[in-house]
């Protein structure tokens, strides 16, 4: 008989890529106090539920609505540009998914394109070997196994040309999620890599 999950728990961080400082609010949590564009918050416990999220900006109140929480997941919650409107603020609900029965010295990776003027981007290795391929605004590729080790990845649109260059160290095991953000228009494009949550939380 297969063991049934019990656990009513996930866990939840924030992730702001929009140009502006915010304090985010989960109902009567304090999530973040003038988060800055690129910085993440720490993980925080929740029941699975309904929640309200509440976002300000100086004073003022730029965004206001509720998310959802499964049970037994981790999430990032990134506040990104709206893409039906790049000056107005949404805010995405991103899964983590693990990799089960991963070989030895092998690393799992994955992307999100959060540059709302990059309608799509590739990213490949320094070899040429293609990562992930079309990946539009506001999604997530799956996850792809990679040999552990350094690597140099580039950041391009679909016909070549080069966005950025990113280094990272893909340590065995471990999972990261590249949030690719930002925008060439004011040449804040980067790539964050903040450790995916599931390489550490108690999740069943």
């Amino acid at each position: 008989m297969m063991a049934s999950c019990f656990c009513k728990k996930s866990y939840v961080r924030v992730l702001n890529t929009f140009n502006m400082p915010l304090d985010i609010q989960v109902n009567d949590i304090l999530m973040g106090e003038n988060l800055q564009s690129g910085e993440f918050t720490r993980y925080v416990k929740f029941p699975p539920s309904s929640y309200h999220v509440v976002m300000h900006s100086k004073g003022d109140l730029v965004f206001e609505s509720d998310i959802d929480i499964d049970n037994n997941l981790t999430y990032t919650a990134v506040v990104s540009a709206d893409d039906e409107d790049i000056s107005d603020i949404c805010i995405l609900m991103v899964p983590e998914k693990k990799v089960h029965h991963m070989g030895s010295n092998m690393s799992a990776l994955r992307l999100a394109n959060l540059c709302p003027d990059e309608p799509e981007v590739v990213l490949s290795a320094s070899d040429g070997t293609v990562l992930f391929s079309d990946i539009k605004y506001g999604k997530v590729s799956c996850n792809v196994a990679v040999p552990s080790g350094r690597y140099i990845l580039h950041l391009r649109k679909p016909d070549g040309t080069e966005i950025l260059e990113h280094s990272m160290d893909a340590a065995p095991y471990m999972h990261y999620t590249l949030f690719a953000a930002g925008s060439q228009n004011d040449n804040s494009v980067k790539i964050i890599v903040p450790e995916d949550g599931v390489n550490y939380l108690d999740l069943c």
